[in-house]
């Protein structure tokens, strides 16, 4: 197991390598992280195509799950994907008070509906101390 100990300066381990080493070194590296980004976007685009596909599941009962949403909320079964699916499935978690998820499903729900308006430093309030110090009134 690694340990501070254990672990070599990367100044150290570069001085043993040669000119033409490192520069291997660096475009393996270089390498694996592309790879490793073009896996990332690829699962992203097929986790939202798959988001997008119609809601198709049922619950226990053999029940359409769109079907059951769409009664609950009022939406257009036409409407109902499974992104829908999800999102309505984390709104029941946070909305139940016997699961012992609510608290995770609320602060799930607070994470999708925050914007960056909410998250940016220019849109909080700020405190400007401008207020005159009474050591100052004095000697005015």
């Amino acid at each position: 197991m690694a340990n501070e100990q254990n672990l070599m300066p990367i100044e150290f381990v570069n001085a043993r390598k040669t000119r033409e080493e490192r520069k291997k070194s660096a475009s393996n590296a270089g390498k694996a992280s592309g790879a490793a980004k073009r896996k990332r976007k690829a699962m992203k685009e097929q986790m939202e195509m798959l988001l997008a596909l119609p809601c198709n599941i049922q619950d226990k009962n053999g029940n359409s799950m769109a079907e059951i949403i769409s009664q609950m909320f009022g939406i257009d079964k036409e409407k109902i994907d499974n992104q829908m699916f999800m999102m309505a499935s984390l709104w029941k978690t946070a909305t139940n008070c016997n699961s012992s998820q609510q608290i995770q499903a609320v602060r799930e729900i607070r994470e999708i509906v925050k914007d960056e308006h909410t998250v940016n430093e220019d849109n909080r309030v700020q405190i400007i101390n401008d207020l005159p110090r009474d050591d100052e009134d004095e000697s005015s």
